[in-house]
């Protein structure tokens, strides 16, 4: 039988000691880790950097700064970890006025809020102030101006509802040239059609038709109008086919319907 090699306890002692030093050195260091890690994130805290320092708002024109910090309870000096960036964009995006908003954090502490509004189409006017009609076929009754802006047409007895938004729809597929061409639009309708509208144009002429057929009838409108003489003015019907009578023929023909 070979002899076995005896490892006295003494022997021992100085490697049991090592590794202990060893495990006592790496669990203090994991503390301190820990400890210096708490430190840290308390400095931060109660540092500048945890805040909100700059807010940016662009992309805004009708919606002033104000009232996108205030939708979007935007506030300076809020802690950056506690931003809910979607629901502030959701809570903008109530505003009739925005169509998109991103709120966005750049570098450590600056907020960039992004606004894309809604087009404004035209004005209603009501007690001498004007209210935005918008690219959705949404009236706005807040928010009324002193005066109109811009060359969009001025509505006049249109309310919300579907009325409105299918006008809206039909002048949204306009070319430019025509939709800058009308001065204003009158919901008028009649025992016949009750979708009658009325149309005054920047260039002295007026103009009957119905709202489902507007589009493609009124995009004729400048070849229509070239056809014409440059002294005549008058009403161009678009509700079946396309009709011109001057002003003086149809006050002739209302005085004689009268008599009749």
């Amino acid at each position: 039988m070979a002899n076995k090699k005896i490892v006295s306890i003494e022997s021992r002692i100085p490697e049991l000691k090592k590794y202990r030093k060893k495990k006592l050195v790496r669990h203090m260091s994991i503390i301190i880790s820990i400890f210096v890690l708490l430190i840290l994130i308390t400095l931060y805290f109660l540092s500048p950097l945890s805040k909100v320092q700059r807010i940016y708002v662009d992309g805004n024109k009708q919606v002033d700064e104000q009232t996108v910090l205030k939708e979007g309870n935007l506030n300076q000096d809020e802690f950056v970890f506690g931003l809910r960036k979607s629901k502030s964009a959701d809570a903008l995006e109530q505003n009739p006025l925005i169509k998109k908003a991103t709120v966005e954090l750049k570098g450590l502490n600056t907020l960039r809020v992004h606004i894309t509004e809604n087009k404004t189409i035209g004005y209603q006017e009501k007690d001498g102030k004007y209210y935005d009609v918008l690219e959705t076929g949404k009236l706005l009754t807040t928010q009324p101006k002193e005066f109109p802006i811009g060359n969009n047409p001025i509505f006049s007895n249109f309310k919300n509802g579907t009325v409105l938004k299918d006008m809206v729809s039909q002048l949204m597929d306009l070319p430019e040239g025509v939709l800058l061409s009308i001065s204003e639009i009158h919901f008028a309708p009649t025992k016949s059609d009750d979708e009658h509208i009325k149309l005054y144009m920047n260039d002295g002429n007026e103009v009957s038709a119905t709202i489902n057929t507007f589009a493609e009838k009124m995009s004729h409108y400048p070849s229509i109008v070239a056809q014409l003489k440059a002294d005549q003015k008058g009403i161009i019907d678009l509700e079946i086919g396309s009709y011109f009578r001057t002003y003086l023929k149809d006050k002739e023909e209302k005085a004689a319907s009268k008599k009749n």
